[in-house]
């Protein structure tokens, strides 16, 4: 079974629309619909704003579904100078980059690494090409606030190679790896912070990242079920 774990309550409505046989559950107060997407089973869950709620529904999902694979969607600010509203990030790697034990374990403390599974890594471009979806490989960065035009001068310096910062996808990861289930982490660009006016306003962004993320979904899982 594959969890599907979004950020957005649109994203979740638009990935529910095409299950079929759907039906909701609740655990510990968290709602899930199960159902089939591709002729394959699978979970859907909206995963709640930051870390923390990222951390608890996703720890839920694993203990009562039986899930091999984990795809995180969502949305996040654009960091790189190189992207554009809409653009896909797809992790290689995500830090958490609120993470500090600097003052005990020297540089070594400052953020917490976790790595996306590489296949799913591989499979996410390929789906991208395919879809003709423009898109970036490589580090997102993740931590427990919204991130402005200031602070994401701050976050470059620290991590220069950054393409996106959000707010979900460093918990997912770590849950992931602890579990050991295989996870990729895609995000869709709402603004990007070196641009002083971007393309969409956010509710037209919304309708249109939502429906791109269902269709994206559908493929990849599609691709995953035949074994590529």
């Amino acid at each position: 079974m594959i969890l599907i774990v979004a950020a957005m309550e649109e994203e979740v409505s638009a990935i529910q629309s095409i299950l079929k046989d759907a039906k909701r559950d609740v655990y510990a107060g968290v709602s899930f619909v199960s159902g089939t997407l591709s002729d394959q089973e699978v979970v859907v869950m909206k995963s709640g704003i930051g870390k923390g709620a990222s951390a608890m529904t996703t720890t839920i999902a694993l203990e009562h579904y039986p899930v091999s694979a984990v795809l995180n969607i969502g949305t996040a600010g654009g960091l790189a100078k190189s992207a554009d509203v809409l653009d896909v990030v797809i992790s290689e790697t995500i830090i958490q980059y609120d993470y500090d034990t600097s003052a005990l374990d020297g540089a070594e403390g400052k953020g917490l690494r976790f790595m996306a599974d590489p296949s799913f890594t591989n499979l996410a471009v390929q789906m991208s090409e395919e879809l003709g979806l423009s898109y970036h490989v490589g580090l997102i960065v993740s931590g427990d606030r919204f991130v402005d035009h200031t602070y994401a001068k701050t976050l470059l310096q620290a991590y220069p190679q950054a393409i996106c910062a959000e707010m979900e996808a460093g918990s997912v990861a770590q849950v992931c790896s602890h579990y050991q289930v295989p996870y990729v982490v895609l995000r869709s660009l709402s603004d990007v912070a070196w641009k002083s006016e971007n393309a969409l306003d956010f509710n037209a962004y919304k309708r249109l990242a939502s429906e791109r993320s269902a269709q994206f979904t559908a493929h990849f899982v599609a691709a995953l079920a035949a074994g590529h």
